[in-house]
């Protein structure tokens, strides 16, 4: 009784941090250009199509970034009749629009991102939607902290320990505390895993967990390619009926993609399932740096070139840009050349992947305060985070941070590998966090770690009990 009463306290601790965090960086909630505010326009226009009428699938604009995202923070517009942004009225709406619009043909300026057309509403709607995403994170950690209990035959010590991290870790509760996509990413993995180590699994708890790796794509598109992976860990794991459960397992992912499909063809005329984010993220980050190191030129100078073979390639063959069918294939003739490029040029895009891979890990705990803190100034003023003085001066904390919570999660690694029992699950954990860094790594940013991060508590639990098992026993002796 005593540990229930204890982990009830961990987990409502670690939910009065994160809200009691979110109120103090609300206060310095600013608008921050076309950058999350891409999100936030479609969740405004979500909103305002619910409003005038328009069914859920035909609500919305083009498919541009993660599909949950948006349509969460705009439904909660249009039922708690909160406006996104000070400026609502139908003009001001407008001119946002045509803003994201002239984004997507390249014409957009900063002029545009000075105006006070960016200003987010500071009501206390913005708090009640952090606290509510906040809450649903440590549900799904109680749910989590159920399935690993049995799943490692009631070691409660090392649950413990795990449920700890997960609930108080403050490079991942921070995100509990922003707009961007990480908290409810986080509880669907929670979710998703705790339903992958449930013993006695039958056909529908399988279908169940293809739903949620459906979910966890609408979250972020980076999780598209994750369900080969559960889907082998079953094919190892799974003694009887794999072939039927593994079938299962991709009929709930299909019925997600296919759930988003159809919606972007009601809209649009046109059946896909890839945002334009991840059609051209290499394009935009990956090329201006490999070519920049090639042609020993600046990357402002490899954009403008780029700039002008796409206008080029536009007139050649006759697009045009106000047309989605138009602009989806500008997307793909961008993600053909960026992947020439980086095949061309494999020893720089290696030489790339790995140095950002590098920093990638590098844990940041104060990422989410600084992100507020610079984007509360004005945008004429504001400088980037990563190029002040307050990133220098962290650097050495968090590099002694990193290297002390990852001496814990290696010494974990290997006791965890001692075990034959949890063999097959070690194996899936492991893979998962590379599919994660290889998928996300190459960007550099912090934030894209977090969901390999979670998983590393696993391990992080494991070394935390063996080192504290250890103790005890010298004690003892």
């Amino acid at each position: 009784m005593f540990l229930k009463r204890k982990f009830l306290l961990i987990l409502f601790i670690g939910f009065l941090i994160s809200s009691t965090t979110s109120f103090l960086h609300l206060t310095k909630r600013d608008g921050d250009g076309m950058g999350q505010n891409l999100i936030w326009l479609q969740a405004e226009m979500i909103s305002k199509d619910l409003k005038n009428g328009k069914n859920f699938f035909s609500s919305g604009g083009e498919y541009l970034r993660t599909y949950l995202a948006s349509r969460l923070l705009g439904i909660y517009s249009y039922l708690a009749e909160y406006e996104l942004f000070e400026n609502s009225s139908e003009s001001d709406f407008h001119k946002r629009q045509e803003a994201r619009i002239a984004s997507l043909k390249g014409e957009y300026t900063d002029d545009t991102a000075k105006a006070n057309l960016w200003q987010v509403n500071q009501g206390y709607g913005n708090l009640l939607y952090l606290i509510t995403q906040t809450l649903i994170y440590y549900l799904a950690l109680l749910f989590f902290y159920f399935k690993i209990l049995k799943f490692f035959n009631f070691n409660k010590q090392k649950c413990f320990i795990i449920l700890c991290f997960l609930a108080l870790e403050p490079t991942i509760i921070q995100w509990h505390s922003s707009f961007w996509t990480e908290s409810i990413f986080f509880s669907l993995q929670l979710i998703s895993l705790g339903l992958i180590i449930k013993k006695n699994k039958n056909i529908f708890h399988y279908l169940i967990i293809g739903l949620f790796i459906g979910l966890l794509y609408l979250q972020k598109t980076v999780a598209m390619f994750y369900i080969f992976l559960v889907a082998s860990y079953f094919f190892v794991s799974v003694k009887n009926k794999r072939i039927i459960s593994i079938v299962s397992l991709f009929i709930g992912y299909l019925i997600i993609l296919l759930f988003l499909g159809y919606h972007n063809y009601k809209r649009s005329g046109i059946f896909y399932i890839i945002p334009e984010q991840a059609k051209l993220a290499h394009y935009l980050y990956m090329v201006p740096q490999a070519l920049s190191k090639k042609n020993n030129i600046s990357e402002k100078e490899v954009k403008r070139k780029k700039m002008e073979s796409e206008s080029k390639w536009i007139i050649e063959n006759n697009l045009n840009m106000n047309s989605e069918i138009d602009r989806m294939k500008l997307y793909q003739y961008k993600q053909k050349y960026a992947f020439k490029v980086m095949l061309d040029n494999p020893l720089i895009t290696a030489e790339i992947y790995i140095k950002k891979i590098i920093h990638h890990g590098l844990l940041n705990p104060v990422q989410v305060y600084y992100w507020y803190n610079y984007h509360n100034k004005d945008y004429s003023r504001r400088e980037e985070y990563h190029k002040s003085l307050d990133h220098k001066k962290w650097i050495w904390k968090r590099i002694l941070y990193s290297l002390i919570i990852y001496f814990f999660v290696i010494i974990g690694i290997f006791s965890s590998f001692k075990k034959k029992e949890y063999k097959n699950f070690n194996y899936f954990i492991i893979l998962t966090v590379v599919y994660y860094i290889l998928m996300l790594g190459w960007m550099g940013n912090t934030r894209y770690f977090m969901p390999s991060f979670i998983l590393t508590s696993i391990f992080f639990g494991e070394g935390i009990f063996v080192i504290f098992r250890r103790l005890i026993g010298r004690i003892h002796q």
